[in-house]
């Protein structure tokens, strides 16, 4: 794992401080030690948000992402932005460190976009060798599935195991897929909101399997469910019609010591999601309103839909 700045001077290491480097390059961080930076959607969109606006500058740009090191899931493809340890600088009078975090985003939301880039413009125009952002920020849809693929393809084990689901389920486009994102509604996932009585969650649990239920009844297609319990997940996964990827789900802003399996899990669901011909999140006043299923929808371009407990009930 990576070294905190008053780390590297606490212990003198002047790794990659003597290094010629003719260009300033901009370097998206995630560390555990450092700013909370979201789950794995967040992260994703703003390293596309970052790359976005360093193309448009022409500055190099690099992606540190621990504690998983993210080329063991996604590896660079038409551009290259591993960085070596002894490429960083920790140098506090060389490197400028910066946070542009947001909650509750809309990539719709055009003001807040345009905020967040000058603030990221501003950042970047500083005249230091290296700046490192710490952020979460938005991108535009238009943008994002390009931009991502111009960054990432899935490394040989992830493809392996997208190729081995694909073709249980079917092929790309085959099927539609239904998120639920309880948190820890259910008590049997980390993160933070509320956490519902043990009596209240049988309940709630069942009426979540009849929203699968009665969206089959008007698709009649395989259906790909994803979501954060796996106490839900096993339920549901004994209706016949419904594929559910095998596996252990952590949020990678709360977990910081899982395992390469278990993090693998979050990046397949993110890629069959984004091979679905319809995406839906399952919404109630109750469940997180996550951005993961719409992030992987616009990845590919799939059809993407929001549909509450009650509504679906209905259909």
């Amino acid at each position: 794992m990576l070294p905190l700045y008053s780390e590297k001077q606490k212990n003198g290491d002047r790794r990659g401080e003597e290094k010629d480097n003719d260009h300033k390059t901009v370097v998206y961080m995630v560390l555990p030690e450092t700013t909370f930076s979201g789950g794995l959607s967040d992260r994703l969109r703003g390293i596309v948000a970052i790359y976005a606006e360093c193309k448009r500058q022409g500055l190099p740009f690099r992606i540190v992402f621990e504690p998983l090191h993210l080329e063991d899931y996604l590896v660079p493809n038409e551009y290259d932005w591993s960085i070596q340890e002894d490429d960083l600088c920790w140098d506090v009078n060389k490197v400028y460190p910066c946070t542009l975090l947001t909650y509750h985003a809309s990539a719709r939301n055009r003001y807040q976009h345009f905020v967040q880039n000058t603030i990221l413009r501003h950042f970047i125009a500083k005249d230091y060798r290296q700046i490192h952002v710490y952020s979460n920020m938005i991108c535009r849809d238009e943008e994002y599935g390009r931009l991502f693929k111009e960054l990432f393809y899935p490394s040989p084990e992830l493809q392996q195991l997208l190729d081995e689901h694909l073709e249980k389920i079917g092929g790309t486009g085959s099927y539609i897929s239904c998120t639920f994102r309880f948190r820890q509604l259910l008590g049997d996932f980390k993160e933070g909101g509320d956490t519902l009585p043990v009596a209240q969650r049988q309940a709630y649990i069942d009426r979540c399997v009849r929203t699968v239920e009665q969206l089959h009844q008007s698709c009649q297609s395989t259906i790909l469910v994803t979501s954060d319990s796996g106490t839900f997940l096993a339920q549901v996964s004994r209706l016949p019609y419904v594929y559910v990827i095998p596996g252990k789900v952590v949020h990678i802003g709360f977990t910081f010591d899982a395992s390469k399996q278990v993090y693998m899990k979050s990046f397949v669901d993110y890629y069959m999601l984004s091979y679905a011909r319809t995406v839906y999140l399952v919404r109630d006043k109750l469940m997180y309103h996550s951005g993961f299923p719409r992030r992987a929808a616009l990845l590919n371009g799939a059809e993407y839909r929001e549909i509450g407990l009650e509504a679906a009930d209905r259909r």
